[in-house]
């Protein structure tokens, strides 16, 4: 039995070394400012120095004033009190200022990491992570780690050097009950194992719940027009209720815990002091030691164990903490998929031919969407990619970005191997416009000048021109300074579609993607949006996916695919000729 309970006591130990590993990590995060540690570690030392001299004086009081009437000890004592109080006062400010100053630094430099992360990490990652989710790791996880970095350190050491300085004074005033004292408090901690244990799991599950809070409300929030549209807002408020009252049940899970482990603490500590005050009491009337040196022992008795019941409340910031952590370096150890290849070289613009050669791909969890794939496209062409949806035209542009890499067969440039172009360079000579436009919730300078930064106002407003964008944008209130809201919502879809081509006629790319750039406007817009994209199309070569065949009809080759697969390939008239797949869609959007 014994030899199981010792087995029971190193397992746990071992899981309780094991769940510290994050923490390991902080420390080199915490390097930099050792300096600044060491000084916040000095005045905790001060701090609880200073918390045994109170002791001492507690002895003074009763021994010298109360019993032996010494008025000079009096003055004393009376002028020692504020002045104690006052170190105290300064050493506790600047144990906080430090602690403080280190944790928004050590904060700051993790945020900017886990944001440099995501930023760089592929798009593969983000087919697998809802951006909720992410935000919450950004925002809950990170506060929960800045509470317990600011909190627990100065609470353990601070605690833990008063436990060590009251156990001397205890030892100093009586070290037959000293050791009592010592054999007690220890027993006290024993539960906090089992709820350290229960109190992680139920902050880890926790956690993971917020971060499905946020997914509902960022759905709700970026698409409340759909929900207003089909009346769901009594739906969307009972989904959101419903996750709520998971993350409440859990919060229960993990309060029931951290509620019980306060007043165990407090029962055993009771008894402790209850068996000292009787056998002490005894010892006092019997003259073994003074009244003094009895109530200095109960006040350092009782200064002890008030630090070891803080212990228990840091408990509970501490497992919240290793849960928060582990998320936190989870996503910090997430790699990107797509990377430059070692020597990668970089490409000085687009001369010859696009080629893909042998191309297979397939979205995880999902069949072919392209199998062994080949097309060439020579410099100054215009490509159309139609076919239904699911057909793969998507996917043959975000693969020439190297959004995603093929699993068979290679895509050149040049001749020169995709892969072994550094993705800078190689995306520096490709612009995209898209049916779904992303505009920043900046001004209409900003989102223009998006695709070139260091461009100056007459290069903004001469590619707003080219977009036919710049008549709109003076009468904004503001023009080119107005901010046009989120994801540009103050804005209607062809005016957004025109900033979006200004954009790209700004980055002046040698290699124009064109995703649906014209399917979603109306009749004037989409004539508007059509005489850009026809300017912008000029002297470059453009890969056209469209369903609508109306916007492809003057392309100088138009691919049909289906499965993945080219079925027919040649200009509008000789595809119709064929009466293949391509007259057939273009049959149906005749009627």
């Amino acid at each position: 039995m014994i030899i199981k309970h010792i087995k029971s006591i190193i397992k746990t130990m071992k899981q309780f070394v094991s769940s510290l590993a994050p923490f390991k990590r902080l420390i080199t995060y915490l390097k930099p400012y050792k300096s600044r540690f060491l000084a916040a570690l000095l005045c905790m030392t001060v701090f609880s120095a200073l918390n045994g001299v109170t002791m001492w004086l507690v002895k003074l009081v009763v021994d010298k004033i109360f019993v032996g009437h010494n008025l000079q000890m009096l003055y004393m004592i009376v002028l020692a009190i504020p002045a104690i109080f006052l170190l105290k006062g300064i050493a506790m400010y600047g144990q906080n200022y430090l602690m403080f100053y280190i944790t928004q630094n050590v904060m700051l430099k993790i945020r900017n990491n886990l944001f440099s992360r995501i930023i760089y990490l592929s798009h593969e990652f983000y087919s697998r992570n809802s951006s909720a989710k992410l935000m919450s790791r950004l925002t809950n996880d990170v506060s929960v780690l800045q509470n317990a970095l600011f909190q627990v350190p100065p609470s353990i050491i601070r605690d833990g050097l008063t436990v060590i300085v009251m156990i001397g004074v205890l030892f100093y005033l009586n070290w037959q009950f000293a050791i009592i004292a010592v054999i007690i408090f220890p027993i006290a901690a024993i539960p906090l194992s089992q709820f350290a244990k229960k109190m992680r799991s139920a902050s880890r599950d926790s956690q993971k719940q917020v971060a499905e809070i946020y997914g509902v409300l960022q759905e709700a929030l970026t698409g409340i027009g759909v929900i207003k549209a089909f009346t769901n807002e009594k739906y969307e408020k009972e989904r959101y209720a419903a996750e709520n009252e998971k993350y409440y049940h859990m919060q229960q899970r993990f309060i029931r815990v951290d509620a019980r482990s306060s007043p165990i603490m407090e029962f055993i500590g009771a008894l402790g002091v209850a068996f000292i005050i009787w056998y002490g009491a005894n010892d006092v009337i019997k003259g073994v030691w003074t009244a003094g040196s009895f109530f200095a022992f109960m006040t350092a008795a009782f200064s002890v164990y008030q630090p070891l019941k803080n212990f228990a409340q840091s408990n509970s910031l501490i497992q919240q903490a290793i849960s928060g952590a582990e998320r936190i370096f989870d996503l910090l150890d997430q790699k990107p998929t797509i990377v430059d290849a070692d020597n990668a070289l970089k490409l000085d613009g687009f001369k010859s031919q696009i080629k893909y050669s042998g191309v297979s791909f397939s979205y995880p969890e999902k069949e072919s969407t392209i199998e062994d794939f080949n097309l060439e496209i020579k410099y100054g062409e215009a490509i159309a990619l139609v076919g239904p949806s699911g057909s793969g035209k998507t996917t043959i542009a975000s693969l020439l970005l190297r959004f995603y890499d093929p699993s068979k067969g290679e895509i050149s440039i040049d001749g020169k191997n995709i892969k072994n172009i550094t993705l800078k360079s190689l995306r520096a000579q490709i612009g995209i416009v898209t049916q779904d436009v992303f505009l920043f919730n900046d001004t209409v300078r900003h989102n223009i000048a998006y695709g070139k930064l260091s461009a100056t106002q007459d290069e903004v407003v001469s590619a707003a021109k080219a977009a036919n964008a710049h008549t709109f944008i003076e009468n904004l209130p503001n023009g080119y300074d107005t901010i046009i809201g989120e994801r540009g919502m103050r804005l209607s879809g062809g005016e957004r579609q025109r900033l979006s081509i200004a954009r790209a006629v700004l980055k002046n790319p040698p290699i124009l993607v064109l995703d649906e750039a014209t399917s979603a406007l109306d009749a004037e817009s989409e004539k508007l949006v059509q005489d850009a994209l026809e300017r912008l199309m000029q002297n470059r070569t453009v890969i056209i996916i469209a369903h609508r065949l109306s916007t492809v009809i003057k392309s100088d080759r138009i691919i049909v695919l289906d499965k993945g697969k080219i079925i027919e390939s040649g200009a509008h008239n000789e595809l119709l000729a064929k009466d293949g797949i391509y007259t057939k869609l273009h049959k149906l959007q005749l009627l």
